[in-house]
């Protein structure tokens, strides 16, 4: 797992342990872009990407869904790659071992909350898919992964190509598809 710095959570206070793990994402680059060959310095971080969903959420959240917590949904999404790092096809692990080991640390993660529960039930939302919101940011996240290979493409000398056109298999709302198509 390759980051720009290493930090680790380790304060005795739950809040700051917490903010401390996701400040991790900050360092955490995306792995999949390193594989396709896109330098580190133009590499986005975990933390990127999470903000970049989370401004898609913004602009993007049609009126009949709750925008606060597709929001919530949004900065959450990544919870657990605080502890596991940002896994990717290339590693050789199941999607059902995966969702295990990522539950195993969101529940380490958010369960010293004191609203750990209703944001782990958030958290579980985006992972297996149990309401609107948690599809709709599911798609974003594909959306997301496609804006930016667009943009990496036009850096050159990578592979991002592949990327979006696996966006392009993966984003199935159809006004997300008209956005992604425009690229």
């Amino acid at each position: 797992m390759k980051y720009k710095y290493d930090i680790k959570p380790d304060s005795d206070e739950a809040m700051i342990n917490v903010f401390q793990s996701f400040l991790r994402l900050k360092a955490l680059y995306r792995q999949g872009w390193l594989q396709r060959k896109i330098p580190e310095i133009f590499t986005e971080s975990v933390a990127d990407h999470s903000f970049g969903i989370a401004m898609l959420a913004l602009l993007l959240c049609p009126p009949e869904l709750d925008k606060l917590k597709v929001l919530e949904i949004a900065l959450l999404h990544e919870t657990g790659e605080c502890i596991i790092g940002d896994l990717t096809p290339w590693d050789n692990i199941t999607d059902a071992d995966k969702s295990q080991i990522e539950l195993d640390a969101v529940l380490e993660i958010l369960g010293q909350l004191p609203d750990g529960e209703r944001l782990i039930s958030l958290w579980k939302e985006f992972e297996y898919e149990t309401s609107e919101e948690g599809r709709f940011v599911r798609q974003l996240d594909k959306l997301e992964m496609g804006l930016q290979a667009e943009v990496y493409t036009k850096l050159g000398d990578n592979d991002a190509q592949a990327l979006i056109k696996s966006a392009h298999q993966k984003v199935t709302d159809e006004g997300l598809r008209r956005l992604l198509k425009r690229l």
